[in-house]
């Protein structure tokens, strides 16, 4: 082919690119990013900072590669333009790939004629290219790149040792990026072996040797302790497979456009004309058999076979879930070039199986743009309502700190700029897997609550929280930004600012053995822990000299093991006045309702008369660890906020990370208001925090696992 066919074949490419796929990107263009592409935009903001990162935030399984990728964008321009560039650079690229591979296949028309077959596209291509999540549009890019010089391999082409070192460095990173890349790789190396590659010893250590460095982050990872099991590399078990099968069926049919799916990830899908569908699986079905008679496509039939047979037998996978399944789009589009290239001989033929795939695609981009034109399609199934109202209530209340939802809370750090710090008040999706910003918003005295009305993933929707906090006590101010509400300004049931004295304060256990006088002391570094496990009916029995009426009783506790699971009753001469732990392990901590675990356990009593207080715990649990025992009522009196600005500066330095800095202000709001159990708690976390990693995959406290926020 000369020089001047090719330059106008790829404009051809690049026209027929732009008139079909470019509605879709110009209808979503301006729309907000996801919340899952927040979270590698946030990494890449903190990689500019010097932070590192080897394991996506929140999620113990994907590697950060995209986000080392986008963060020198950022310095250019802003996140939502840097990332709908990204993602459309990605479309091209794989059109590009497309016909690479295919001319590696069958020869320069064949790259073509895949390149013109990639450019139109199925709409799900589409979708993903204008919407997608990162690295699912990355990775089937990386994975492609050792394969075509494996197929340069099998003319014979030698190779230098630095390029076979740089190929499986590519191949290391791809399975660094996402765990899929590693059946899609073994599926096209075993092609390559049955069509005929034999590599030499040397060459495969030279691989090997590229690919481990690659693939390195995932070794560190384990190493700090931030990546971990997970559904992603779980498999079903046997009796589960033909589910599997039948996931497979349905995904493959929405990913290759005989539906046409609304949303990247879920049930959501338009119905085409059954005559568009079955002319369309009996083009791609013809075309795809034809081009498999090579030796040539069996690497590329190896790839497909591997990453279906993983989509089928992953516990993750489901058949709304496509995005798992989209590395199946360049084999299945190159080979699907190569058998029109063989066809061409009988070019009605050929032209006709052409229009049979490619007339069906273009009625479901159509549909795809009708449906994003829609702004509530958006808001309601993608799941990606608007925030700027939610951002500007906040401003105004001054609020810098949020617990929201898995949907927003990513969106809110980065549409923010991180002026808001925001943080699932658990991990909605792996219960027990540290978050990255829990911490800071644990220690803040002013945190807010933003829920959706309609929206969730595991914490409660609006309606649903206001049914606890009336449950829990208190009081509280509400916002409603649009479909938001803004829970605020909180009043706890008890007073810190009220304590008891200590000197009218005795502790012991159940029995009436008195404990380490340590309890009292008002230093968190000293504590009493019980000689056995937690069992049903052990506790603890507090008392006062002279009855009154109290308000809380509050007990600083280990932060691992934790006893905050362990079901419990508090009692009041006999009568339960408190039960716990509430739904989602919900207490007052430091003037906010706050989930999961933490450093104290709080008992609201009520204003209740008592001279003795028990705790009676009603199951088993680990050791029981108390380092300050508190208790506060309405009638004492109140103690002046000395440590409240030692405190704020504390948060500040926390927000910071400069962990080490922020406990020394602790320490000295301690010294100045040793009464305040949130000073202590604040004291405990952030020494705990500044012990641990503070550039390098950085998490905060976990948030005590499915016994505890999921009871």
């Amino acid at each position: 082919m000369t020089t001047r066919r090719r330059v106008i074949s790829g404009l051809g490419v690049a026209v027929l690119l732009l008139l079909v796929r470019g509605p879709l990107h110009l209808v979503t263009h301006a729309l907000p990013v996801s919340n899952d592409d927040a979270i590698p935009l946030l990494i890449a903001r903190h990689i500019l900072r010097g932070e590192l990162a080897t394991i996506l935030w929140n999620q113990p399984y994907n590697g950060t590669l995209d986000a080392y990728l986008l963060a020198p964008g950022l310095l250019l321009g802003s996140a939502h333009t840097v990332f709908r560039a990204y993602e459309a650079a990605c479309g091209v690229l794989l059109v590009a790939v497309v016909g690479w591979l295919a001319r590696g296949v069958a020869g320069e028309a064949a790259g073509w004629s895949a390149a013109f077959l990639a450019a139109v596209g199925t709409p799900y291509m589409a979708l993903m290219a204008a919407t997608g999540p990162t690295p699912n549009f990355l990775v089937p890019l990386l994975v492609a790149v050792p394969l075509v010089f494996g197929l340069g391999r099998l003319d014979g082409r030698r190779m230098p040792a630095g390029v076979v070192a740089a190929l499986g460095l590519v191949s290391g990173l791809a399975v660094w990026d996402s765990v899929l890349a590693l059946p899609a790789l073994a599926g096209i190396g075993a092609g390559l072996l049955l069509a005929g590659l034999r590599p030499r010893p040397h060459g495969v250590g030279v691989w090997a040797t590229g690919f481990a460095l690659g693939a390195s982050p995932l070794l560190l990872a384990r190493l700090v302790g931030a990546s971990g099991a997970s559904p992603v590399t779980a498999l079903r078990p046997r009796w589960l497979w033909a589910d599997g099968a039948g996931a497979l069926a349905r995904a493959a049919q929405g990913l290759f456009g005989l539906q046409v799916p609304l949303v990247v990830d879920g049930p959501e899908r338009a119905a085409l004309p059954l005559a568009a569908v079955v002319t369309l699986g009996l083009g791609l079905v013809v075309m795809l058999a034809v081009a498999s008679r090579s030796r040539r496509s069996w690497p590329l039939v190896g790839w497909a076979a591997a990453i279906s047979a993983t989509f089928a037998i992953s516990r993750r996978t489901g058949p709304d879930e496509i995005r798992y399944l989209f590395g199946l789009v360049i084999p299945v589009l190159t080979l699907a070039g190569a058998g029109f290239l063989s066809l061409w001989t009988r070019r009605r033929a050929a032209g006709v199986l052409a229009a049979a795939v490619v007339g069906p695609w273009c009625l479901g981009h159509a549909v795809l743009v009708r449906t994003w034109r829609d702004p509530e399609h958006a808001v309601k199934v993608w799941q990606v309502p608007p925030l700027e109202p939610v951002l500007s209530t906040l401003e105004r209340a001054g609020v810098r700190s949020v617990y929201a939802s898995l949907q927003f809370a990513g969106r809110l750090a980065l549409e923010s700029e991180e002026r808001v710090v925001a943080s699932q008040a658990w991990n909605e999706r792996i219960p027990g897997d540290p978050l990255r910003f829990r911490d800071e918003v644990d220690l803040d005295p002013r945190a807010a609550w933003v829920l959706s009305r309609r929206l969730s993933r595991g914490m409660p929707r609006a309606d649903g929280f206001r049914d606890l906090l009336q449950q829990v006590g208190g009081t509280w101010k509400e916002d409603a930004p649009g479909d938001f509400v803004v829970f605020r300004r909180f009043v706890p049931p008890y007073d810190e600012r009220r304590p008891v004295p200590e000197e009218a304060v005795w502790v012991g256990t159940l029995d009436g053995v008195p404990v380490s006088a340590g309890v009292l002391d008002r230093n968190a570094s000293t504590e009493w822990r019980s000689p056995l496990g937690i069992g049903r009916g052990t506790g603890i029995a507090v008392r006062v000299t002279q009855p009154r009426r109290l308000s809380a009783l509050v007990l600083g506790i280990d932060l691992s093991p934790s006893p905050l699971a362990v079901p419990w009753v508090c009692t009041i001469d006999g009568e339960v006045v408190a039960r716990g732990p509430a739904r989602y392990g919900l207490q007052w901590v430091g003037g906010v309702p706050r989930a999961g675990k933490q450093a104290v356990l709080a008992v609201p009593l009520g204003d209740r008369r008592a001279a003795e207080v028990r705790l009676i715990f009603q199951d088993a649990g680990p050791p029981l660890g108390v380092w300050e025992v508190f208790l506060y009522g309405p009638d004492e009196a109140e103690r002046p906020a000395a440590g409240s600005a030692a405190a704020e500066q504390g948060l500040d330095r926390a927000r910071a990370r400069e962990w080490a800095v922020a406990a020394g202000l602790y320490a000295a709001a301690v010294r100045a208001e040793p009464h305040r159990a949130s000073y202590h708690a604040s004291l405990v976390r952030a020494r705990w925090r500044a012990a641990r990693r503070q550039w390098l995959d950085v998490e905060s406290l976990d948030d005590g696992g499915e016994s505890l926020v999921s009871r």
